[in-house]
C-alpha cells in the first residue's frame, strides 16, 4: 500500500500560479498573501518549480547595488578591446580590472 501525497494547493490556486508565470519574488509574496496564512512565498515558489512554471531568480547585487561581476568576464571584455592575450591578468584586483575596463571602453 503506497501513500499518495496530498497537496495543500487547490486546483484554483495552481491555476492562479500558472496565470502569473513567470513568477518572481514579488509575485510569490502577493500570491502567498492572497492564498492565506498557511502559505509562504517560499512555498509558492517551491510549488511553481514543482509545477515547472518559470521562476525568475533575483539577481545578486553588490553592496552598492551594482550587478555582481566575475573577474574572468571583466578580463574577457578588456581582451576584446585590446585584441590580445591577457593570460594572468585575472590575478589583478577586481577594482583595478574594473577601472581599466571603464577607461578602455569609455
Amino acid at each position: 500500500m503506497t501513500k499518495q501525497a496530498v497537496s495543500k494547493y487547490s486546483a484554483e490556486q495552481e491555476a492562479r500560479i500558472r496565470a502569473e508565470a513567470p513568477l518572481n519574488q514579488a509575485k510569490a509574496v502577493a500570491l502567498a498573501a492572497e492564498f492565506g496564512p498557511k502559505f509562504t512565498a517560499r512555498s509558492v515558489i517551491a510549488k511553481a518549480v514543482r509545477m515547472e512554471v518559470g521562476y525568475e531568480r533575483k539577481q545578486p547585487v553588490t553592496k552598492s547595488g551594482l550587478p555582481v561581476e566575475n573577474k574572468e568576464a571583466i578580463v574577457a571584455q578588456i581582451a576584446q578591446v585590446v585584441e590580445g592575450n591577457l593570460d594572468g591578468l585575472d590575478k589583478a584586483p577586481k577594482a583595478a580590472l574594473q577601472a581599466l575596463r571603464n577607461a578602455l571602453v569609455g
